[in-house]
């Protein structure tokens, strides 16, 4: 709760369309709704009757996206992908640097067109290594740019007040994940449409199930990755937040996984270390949510095979 409402606030209190700015959307200590620890998001409300110009340089990324998204501006969950920019869309220069524009009236290639219900963006960045991590550098202004901001009166102090507590609501719709839901099983892959409610993205494929398992336990993960720009097995709690990866792996990404002769993955998820192989571990929690996903994926993954093993048998 603590977690939504502090994003609560940047997103709805602090965030201003006539005024743009990305403000990161998750950390190392405050995390919401499925993030990703090999990622960076940023979010900036905007809309759709203005244009944007969005610039930057490109860091050491696998994967960079803007994601807009359409629906109501006050808190609410957002309707649909109105437009999903990855870095196959954009051109950059040889240092990396790249610029295009959000207008409802585009009118050169690196302009995309904003529709009316366009309410904000949010900025992707997915890394191998995130601890080595180069982030891209980049910023968003409007077109038109707007005056100083007066001081808020109380009608608009409380129309922002009433979006933060919308966002925390609406989050609470989607959490927490059932405890029984595919439970030490991952469930069939499914991407994330265009017209689905919520902040994904439609370059993600996901599988996801829950895992309760004893201390002498491990969910062995078996499966084929298809060619993809990353993909990756992580733990999180019942609330989509992933488990403190500051102290603990918890996740594997597809540069370190080791991967079978014949091309194949094989992945642990255990309490306690086994001494060998790709383990992704749960931060001492006994129950909890197993996520994966493919990003850009040229074919739809196989379901993961998973089967319950006792530490002694790996």
């Amino acid at each position: 709760m603590l977690h939504l409402l502090s994003c609560g606030i940047d997103c709805y209190m602090e965030s201003d369309p006539q005024r743009p700015g990305f403000i990161p959307l998750a950390s190392p200590t405050k995390k919401i709704l499925g993030d990703n620890t090999d990622s960076i998001y940023r979010f900036t409300a905007i809309s759709g009757d203005r244009a944007y110009r969005i610039s930057g340089t490109r860091g050491n990324d696998c994967y960079l996206a803007f994601t807009v998204y359409g629906g109501k501006p006050h808190g609410e969950w957002s309707d649909r992908v109105a437009l999903n920019i990855n870095h196959t869309c954009l051109s950059f220069d040889e240092n990396g640097r790249f610029e295009f524009a959000l207008t409802p009236d585009p009118r050169a290639g690196n302009e995309f067109k904003l529709e009316e219900d366009c309410v904000c963006v949010i900025a992707r960045e997915y890394f191998f290594d995130r601890e080595h991590a180069a982030p891209a550098r980049m910023r968003i202004e409007s077109r038109e740019p707007a005056e100083a901001p007066r001081p808020l009166d109380d009608r608009d102090m409380a129309l922002r007040l009433r979006s933060i507590a919308t966002f925390v609501r609406e989050a609470h719709a989607v959490v927490p994940l059932p405890a029984q839901f595919n439970r030490n099983v991952l469930g069939e892959p499914f991407g994330f449409r265009m017209d689905q409610r919520s902040w994904g993205t439609p370059d993600n494929i996901y599988s996801i199930g829950t895992f309760a398992l004893a201390d002498d336990e491990a969910l062995l993960i078996r499966g084929r990755s298809p060619e993809c720009a990353y993909w990756g097995v992580q733990t999180w709690n019942h609330y989509m937040q992933s488990f403190d990866y500051r102290y603990h792996r918890v996740s594997l990404n597809s540069s370190q996984i080791l991967l079978e002769p014949d091309g194949s993955f094989r992945v642990i998820v255990s309490p306690l270390y086994p001494g060998k192989g790709n383990r992704v571990g749960t931060a001492g929690h006994a129950e909890g949510i197993v996520f994966c996903r493919w990003l850009l994926a040229r074919d739809k993954p196989e379901k993961p095979a998973c089967e319950v093993v006792k530490l002694g048998d790996l």
